[in-house]
């Protein structure tokens, strides 16, 4: 089983989860104001913005970022300018692109029915996904320039591959800058064949003296061309030796003059020591020290590492003083060191305070837990190996992030743990479970959680409960996968338990409840009780969408979807279901396994509605989508069997039978999928004219709940078929009164009126008549009326529009488009060219289900062949759709045989 069947169980968040952290990705380095501008290089930049990618590659302290930054601040520019500022996590290809995307929806307004206003590729295929972006590049009104900074960064082929795929073919409106201190692994010798590519190097970023000179002017530090001539040749340019040097003659005092400066990398990191640390007051040196442990800094976090409330006035006195601490935002809330600040920094802590080392991770690990980015909490409590601080981090927090876009980040912190240390606590258990399932192994989680279980007791009381709700969540994931929907209520039902009781105040603890309600509420429907199982998708959809957990939002939309389908609500179950599937086209995510009884609800209404063509393709979608789920994967092909019958397909229906018989007699299915089968199988026996095999389907064993209203209807049809009008009323009187089914009232009234027609109650079958087009003008149902004996309701069906006036509209469609008889004194225009003997043959397999590639075998032609004789065939019955033509050829009588049935 791969990754993406075992993470069906419980989706929840597909949005970024550290909402601050991505915040300031997105956000430009602001400027500051001693910057000299560098119109040089600023030039290069419009010209290379011209092409579809520029790099600007050079080592640290080149001013790679600085320089972009200050373009992009500049008008005009060839477009809107989106910054992506990377760090490991994008190592991940779900995690750059819905990044990469966040970037562009931050800085262009996106069109409306534009792909990238709802696109978040973390769930779906990847193809898919390239080319929703793809299409959504293009269809911006203006060029977009993507600045992806620190691209170095980035080693993952995975996200290598797709930048060079959407390279192949760049969109006209991409521009792509990538900043970065190595020159990336893309094909940039193609790129620079096509004129595709601009380059700007270190020895392009170099200052030259007059910029130099500028430089020193800025920071008030008076030097001579001469001077700054030396400097230059001696740093070779480098913008942050010059800096540097800049700073070593401003601190040194009138002693010191150029000539005493070096610019080698050792004297670049003793300078660092030197002047930046050790001429600091002894404050701000700990502070310094400190704070290098976290990438980027906060006056908050800054404080909880130094226990000095001054840290948001140090950062920025840093930061006034070019001490090396760049703004990541305009509003002065995060800051970072520069990289070589940074590393000596870190170097210099393990030297002068090496035991503090672990505490100050730890205080990041809590700092960012407080503060909603488990993530970064995970991968400082793994920096302090506090082994324990991350089990419980993990389970308190960060457990639900196992099925988001955020997985593989997660994992990567799990997987710092020690192999022996994963059977020390509960929660380092349920992280091994975790970590079976990002790899696919679910049935290797079981161990792991029973172990969990078993030492529940032994764990802290802070974890306790976070470790409890986690074993009953991944305990989810292995039940699910087994198709035991029974543990899988149960297993729910005590996470949501634990979630409203002790566990309320858990920091996951909403994230935990509407995974928990999600598969509630799908348990519960499989196991029939449908009233108890809305109820309980009904507060799932409130809660995830108050949290935009989109995939468990689709999880619970495509369920609610489902239920409203198969209980008759086809108006309210399109309308779930089609939420549910706009939902996972609009975030690139198809196909989406929450997805399936979404495809599946569609089907069954378009089935309904005698949309035959629709019905075949949502049920396809929806068979592909089932895959990973054994339950929703049979109940897809019951309805394919079932679409088979009403087809008349028998054959057909009972080889798609047969190989869901096969799955179901391996396990115990729910009683939901017991009955539809049952159904099913009277299904085929009536299509097949075999009412007797019909009737003994539904011989239940002793304590098999009442027949539901699918039942009795297909019992009163079967006994009906058999002459047995005394019995087929005993079925069909009381559903008369009691029926809460409007798909079944549709078919209880009908199957009345053909029972009254054949008793010679001629009033009595209009009235029936009459009430089943009402109840299904209500809903659109059409199917019963076609499936039904055609010949006495060709007879019928016009007669009862004098009971009911109003419905007289529908009645006509009844009677016309479904090809029983034309109304009274309807005309229909004749096709402006006659079709052709071969255009004939290729029409009458149109009301089959039979794709393209079928008809082609049948009549051994090429699918081209066929779809060129559809084209026509359409041109001539004026019509654009499958279903149309099939409609028009009714009513010209075009329709002769149906083959292949």
């Amino acid at each position: 089983m791969s990754p993406a069947d075992a993470e069906q169980f419980l989706f929840d968040a597909s949005e970024a989860s550290d909402v601050h952290l991505l915040t300031t990705k997105l956000a430009r380095p602001r400027v500051p104001s001693t910057y000299v501008d560098r119109p040089r290089i600023a030039g290069m930049l419009d010209e290379g913005t011209r092409r579809a990618l520029t790099v600007v590659s050079a080592g640290a302290g080149w001013g790679k970022t600085l320089a972009t930054a200050s373009w992009a601040a500049a008008l005009p520019v060839p477009g809107s300018v989106a910054w992506l500022s990377l760090d490991e996590s994008d190592n991940h290809p779900r995690s750059f692109w819905t990044s990469f995307v966040a970037a562009i929806r931050s800085a262009t307004e996106i069109p409306r029915g534009n792909p990238l206003a709802g696109l978040a590729p973390g769930l779906g295929a990847r193809e898919g996904n390239h080319r929703r972006l793809v299409a959504g590049l293009t269809g911006l009104p203006e060029p977009v320039v993507v600045v992806l900074d620190d691209f170095q960064i980035v080693r993952e082929p995975a996200v290598l591959t797709g930048i060079a795929e959407l390279l192949r073919h760049p969109p006209e409106q991409l521009r792509l800058v990538l900043l970065s201190r190595a020159v990336p692994a893309l094909p940039l010798r193609r790129l620079e064949l096509r004129g595709e590519l601009a380059e700007i190097r270190s020895h392009d970023l170099a200052f030259d003296v007059p910029e130099a000179l500028a430089l020193f002017a800025a920071d008030g530090v008076p030097i001579e061309p001469d001077e700054a001539r030396l400097l230059v040749d001696r740093t070779e340019g480098w913008p942050a030796g010059l800096q540097l040097a800049a700073y070593f003659l401003k601190r040194g005092g009138p002693d010191r003059t150029a000539a005493d400066f070096a610019g080698n990398d050792q004297a670049v990191s003793d300078y660092l020591v030197e002047e930046v640390l050790t001429n600091q007051p002894p404050e701000l040196q700990q502070f310094l020290l400190r704070t290098s442990v976290t990438e980027r800094l906060t006056g908050g976090l800054a404080q909880a590492l130094t226990d000095d409330s001054r840290g948001q006035r140090f950062l920025e006195l840093l930061e006034r003083s070019n001490a090396f601490v760049v703004g990541l935002s305009p509003d002065r809330h995060w800051y970072r060191y520069h990289p070589m600040l940074r590393e000596m920094l870190r170097h210099q802590l393990t030297l002068v305070e090496p035991e503090i080392v672990p505490d100050l991770e730890r205080r990041a690990a809590l700092w960012f837990a407080a503060n909603g980015q488990p993530i970064e909490a995970l991968r400082h409590s793994a920096d302090a190996a506090d082994w324990a601080l991350l089990g419980r981090l993990f389970v308190t927090r960060a457990a639900p992030l196992m099925v988001s876009s955020e997985r593989s980040a997660v994992a990567a912190q799990l997987a710092r743990i020690p192999a022996g240390r994963l059977t020390e606590a509960p929660a380092l258990a349920v992280a091994a479970a975790a970590l079976c399932m990002h790899a696919g192994r679910v049935q290797e989680m079981r161990p792991h959680l029973d172990r969990a279980r078993a030492q529940l007791d032994r764990t802290s009381p802070e974890a306790r409960i976070g470790t409890s709700i986690a074993i009953h969540v991944f305990s989810a994931a292995v039940t699910r996968s087994r198709g035991d929907i029974d543990a899988l209520v149960a297993d729910s039902a005590a996470a949501l338990g634990e979630t409203s009781g002790p566990g309320a105040s858990l920091p996951a603890a909403d994230q935990y409840r509407a995974i928990a309600l999600s598969n509630l509420g799908t348990g519960l429907l499989w196991c029939d009780a449908f009233d108890e199982a809305e109820a309980r998708l009904q507060e799932g959809l409130r809660l995830t969408t108050a949290h935009r957990l989109d995939a468990s939002r689709i999880n619970v939309l495509a369920h609610l979807g489902l239920a409203a389908a198969v209980s008759g609500r086809l108006q309210r179950g399109f309308g779930y279901a089609t939420q549910a599937v706009e939902l996972v086209e609009a975030r690139g995510w198809e196909p989406l396994p929450q997805a399936a009884t979404a495809y599946l609800a569609l089907s069954l209404t378009h089935l309904r509605w005698n949309d035959l063509d629709e019905a075949q393709s949502q049920l396809a979608r929806g068979a592909e989508a089932a895959r990973p789920e054994l339950t929703a994967r049979c109940a897809a092909g019951l309805a394919q069997a079932r679409l088979y019958a009403s087809l008349g397909r028998v054959e057909a229906a009972r080889e798609q039978l047969a190989r869901v018989r096969g799955e179901i007699e391996r396990w115990r299915p729910p009683v939901l999928l017991q009955r539809w089968y049952a159904v099913t199988e009277a299904e085929i026996d009536l299509a097949a004219d075999d009412p007797t095999a019909a009737i003994a389907r539904f011989d239940a064993p002793t304590g098999y709940q009442p027949p539901f209203d699918r039942e009795q209807t297909c019992l009163a049809e079967a006994f009906l078929a058999c002459g047995d009008t005394q019995r087929a009323e005993a079925i069909l009187s009381p559903l008369r009164v009691s029926t809460n089914d409007p798909t079944a009232a549709v078919e209880v009234w009908l199957l009345t009126a053909l029972l009254a027609d054949r008793q010679g109650a001629t009033d009595r079958a209009l009235g029936a008549l009459g009430r089943a087009v009402d109840a299904a003008r209500r809903e659109g149902v059409r199917r019963p009326f076609l499936f039904g004996p055609t010949d006495r309701l060709s007879r019928l069906l016009p007669l009862t529009a004098r009971w009911d006036p109003e419905a007289a509209a529908f009645l006509d469609e009844l009677i016309a488009g479904l090809g029983l008889v034309k109304p009274p004194g309807a005309l229909v225009a004749p096709t402006t060219e006659p079709l052709t003997d071969r255009e004939l043959t290729v029409l009458n397999y149109l009301p089959t289900m039979m794709t393209n590639a079928e008809i082609a075998v049948e009549l051994f032609v090429s699918v081209n062949t066929v779809k060129a004789h559809l084209k026509r065939i359409f041109q001539k019955l004026g019509v654009t759709r499958r279903r149309d033509a099939v409609r028009r050829a009714r009513e010209l009588g075009l329709l002769s045989k149906r083959p292949g049935r």
